[in-house]
């Protein structure tokens, strides 16, 4: 066992000579640096393109955000535009909606009081009320009545309304 063990201690013992001149030595060193070098290079010139490309695009997407950027308060301003104008569409066809009920039921009811009460933006304008609109009933107006020459069997008499009414006799 001691031999077995004296060879693993000289084989130990040289290769910590050999480590000692590789650390002496500063060749190595120099030849990693240069081989680091020439591989930095290499995966320079593998990436330049696309690294060109990469440039290249973001230069665009940066242009085309600054105008979406500056278009933005624009759009802004018509979408507010667009609301308000359909705000007071459906305020005028809610108002219009109320006339109409309150035109065909009468009076209104109290649950539509409490409603109206909880509003938040004042109206600008009291509404006009408008009565119902009636309608006159239709005359009827009697047809001048003509006297037809009389046959002896037709026998000719007239209706409420003023037409005619023939009937034959025998």
């Amino acid at each position: 066992m001691n031999t077995e063990i004296k060879k693993v201690v000289a084989r130990v013992k040289e290769a910590q000579i050999q480590l000692q001149k590789l650390v002496k030595s500063h060749d190595w060193v120099e030849e990693a640096r240069k081989y680091a070098e020439r591989q930095g290079k290499e995966v320079k010139k593998l990436f330049a393109p696309d690294v060109e490309k990469m440039k290249g695009f973001l230069e665009r997407e940066k242009k085309e955000l600054e105008r979406f950027q500056k278009q933005i308060p624009g759009e802004v301003k018509k979408f507010k535009k667009f609301v308000n104008l359909q705000k007071k569409e459906f305020e005028n066809l809610l108002n219009n909606v109320r006339k109409m009920s309150e035109t065909f039921s009468g009076k209104g009811s109290s649950r539509r009081k409490k409603i109206t009460s909880k509003k938040t933006a004042p109206r600008k304008t009291a509404p006009r009320k408008t009565a119902p609109r009636k309608t006159a009933p239709r005359k009827i107006t009697p047809r001048k009545i003509t006297k037809k020459p009389q046959s002896s069997n037709v026998q000719e008499k007239t209706d409420i309304e003023g037409s005619s009414i023939s009937s034959t006799t025998e």
